[in-house]
């Protein structure tokens, strides 16, 4: 069984749970199920988030956990944070769009707007 199955493979559309089943006891439930916003993770990126919280956010952590680079913990939070939160990669890309036009416009100096994304980051 493909746990990680969120999508039709015939038509792509999103796929509802409709019934759990117990193989232990027999216990079916039906009913309409959603599917959690970590489903929307890949599965690499599922062990990844487990693992950063069993390390309590720790990066240097979770680099000896993974063997990999802060670099890379940094990406792979960043990815996880597009699909998790992409409002909030909406509203920091809108935000320093806004800053560039304000540069581009003469309001502001390159130093305020450092200072401006900074105080917002």
């Amino acid at each position: 069984m493909n746990n990680r199955l969120k999508q039709c493979p015939v038509c792509n559309s999103t796929l509802e749970i409709k019934e759990y089943h117990c193989t232990k006891c027999d216990t079916t439930i039906r009913g309409n199920f959603e599917v959690g916003d970590l489903a929307s993770l890949s599965a690499a990126q599922q062990e990844f988030v487990k693992i950063f919280i069993c390390n309590q956010g720790n990066i240097k952590e979770v680099e000896k956990a993974l063997g990999i680079s802060y670099p890379t913990v940094k990406n792979r939070l960043a990815e996880i944070t597009k699909t998790l939160c992409p409002s909030q990669i909406k509203e920091k890309t809108e935000f320093s769009a806004s800053v560039l036009d304000e540069i581009e416009r003469g309001e502001i100096s390159v130093e305020d707007a450092i200072k401006k994304l900074k105080k917002r980051s």
